[in-house]
């Protein structure tokens, strides 16, 4: 069964239907919106301000959401957290997709329809307009979203929802 904890007078929300995998961990002020969801070993720890993840959203296994000092964690609607990605203290617009492996620091704000490559760093307080491909340590953004880059970003967060009801489905074995 996932940890699913209070903190001070913080406790999660989940807005049904949200999946949340039974090895995930969702501490604090943490708010699931319907058909998002938030797979194994993934942490969203809100102790220090709120985290949101929006409608049809997914974060993926091993990724970390934590807040920063006063400062919240917003995901938008069908954004996908790729695997082991950190996300700290920022605001993923709608659409967008991190990659796996990649950090967003504090203040960051990654634009709507934005995709942050894989292993990519996104340094404290950048501002990525919107529909940029951000790649490299420290993250550059080296062009726009292509057409196609853009339907596989919805194709793959559209299969997530999918992905999550069938998690959801399947009996946990003892």
């Amino acid at each position: 069964m996932a940890l699913i904890k209070g903190f001070g007078d913080k406790h999660p929300v989940l807005d049904r239907p949200a999946f949340v995998a039974e090895t995930a961990a969702l501490i604090g002020d943490v708010h699931l919106s319907p058909d998002s969801s938030v797979f194994y070993g993934a942490v969203l720890r809100g102790d220090s301000g709120s985290i949101v993840i929006g409608e049809g959203s997914n974060i993926q296994d091993g990724a970390v959401l934590h807040t920063g000092e006063r400062q919240g964690v917003h995901i938008g609607r069908h954004v996908t957290v790729g695997h082991c990605a950190l996300v700290h203290g920022c605001t993923v617009e709608d659409d967008a997709l991190i990659g796996m492996h990649a950090t967003v620091m504090n203040g960051a704000v990654i634009g709507r329809g934005s995709i942050v490559a894989a292993g990519a760093l996104v340094t404290e307080g950048t501002i990525v307009p919107p529909g940029s491909v951000v790649m490299g340590v420290p993250g550059k953004i080296r062009g726009a979203v292509t057409p196609e880059q853009q339907a596989e970003t919805r194709a793959n967060t559209a299969g997530y929802v999918d992905c999550a009801r069938a998690h959801a489905a399947e009996p946990v074995l003892k």
